[in-house]
């Protein structure tokens, strides 16, 4: 049977020594296949590790296979039944499917080498690491964090199967660092809507509060500075008395009557300082004061502070900004 073959399609070989360098602290990376040259279905990389050596816990939305070349590597997952660790040595295959939390670690007294097949988008992510941080860089969790983030992928500090990261003199605390660094980025980008707001949108109304954008917006300022006031003050151990919900409910019916009339100009400038001494507050806190229990609503559950940190102060921002964006109809 005569089989018709494309002839303008053609095969390519890169050498031993081919393909885009790229230097990661004390890792080396070698792209060897590109997103274009596979139709966007994969790209293709070798990986030399250091003794010691290997990303944070992570999660991206690609797929991620390696194949141990040499030495020997420990895997390490988090599922929802909990945290598992395994060795790899030369031939091994390990698959990470998009989404997955994952780390590895180089556990051997050389350096061990790996073959990487991953989503094409990971090369640049890949890239601007090297650009940040080449070798002889001291790590900075901010732009770690940064990174990260632009690429769609998730750095996990503090929390169960996470490594040690390096701390920095004014922070003794990777997890008090990323918290504080999710809690200015979600400030961020609401500041940013908020001063896209026009007057007929300040005065748009909120569909999970019946406020306008204004009292919203005050709401979540004033918030800032009563969060991170309590969480201090649980660091420090003397926690708040819990609030009872009825309380709560009373102070926020008062304060959306008192600024009923609020400025944006105001808001904003509100909003700005109290960010700025929360994120301060976030960053100073310790392990171990991160680890300390509060109960801040009466009736409520005990959390820790930087569960009351992600749940409370974070989550008070997305959501309520959420609301906001869509009475903007941003």
């Amino acid at each position: 049977m005569a089989v018709n073959v494309a002839t303008e399609i053609g095969c390519s070989c890169v050498s031993p020594d081919g393909g885009e360098r790229i230097r990661i602290f004390d890792e080396e990376v070698v792209v060897k296949v590109v997103g274009e040259e596979t139709a966007g279905a994969y790209a293709l990389l070798s990986m030399s590790v250091a003794p010691g050596g290997g990303p944070p816990l992570h999660a991206h939305p690609g797929s991620e296979t390696a194949y141990v070349l040499s030495g020997e590597f420990e895997f390490t997952q988090r599922t929802a039944a909990g945290v598992s660790t395994f060795r790899a040595g030369p031939g091994a295959v390990v698959h990470a499917p998009g989404g997955a939390a994952h780390r590895f670690e180089n556990v051997g007294p050389v350096r061990a080498t790996m073959l990487q097949v991953l989503s094409p988008e990971l090369v640049a992510f890949l890239r601007e690491l090297g650009e940040a941080f080449p070798p002889g860089a001291q790590p900075n969790l901010e732009t770690m964090l940064a990174i990260n983030a632009k690429y769609g992928s998730e750095l996990f500090y503090g929390d169960a199967g996470s490594r040690p990261e390096p701390s920095l003199p004014e922070a003794s605390s990777a997890q008090a660092r990323a918290l504080a660094w999710r809690f200015q980025q979600a400030h961020d980008a609401l500041m940013a809507t908020l001063e896209r707001c026009t007057s007929e949108q300040w005065r748009a109304v909120c569909a999970d509060t019946g406020w306008t954008v204004g009292v919203q917006a005050h709401h979540i300022a004033e918030g800032e500075a009563a969060i991170s006031g309590a969480i201090r003050q649980a660091a420090e151990g003397q926690p708040p008395a819990p609030m009872s919900p009825a309380l709560l409910d009373a102070l926020n019916a008062r304060h959306a009557e008192e600024f009923a009339s609020v400025t944006k100009a105001e808001t904003l400038a509100l909003l700005q300082r109290n960010a700025a001494q929360a994120t301060s507050i976030y960053r100073s806190l310790t392990d171990a004061q991160l680890e300390r229990t509060a109960t801040f609503m009466a009736g409520g559950p005990a959390v820790t502070l930087a569960q009351a940190i992600e749940y409370q102060a974070i989550d008070e921002i997305e959501r309520h900004g959420a609301a906001i964006r869509e009475a903007m109809g941003a």
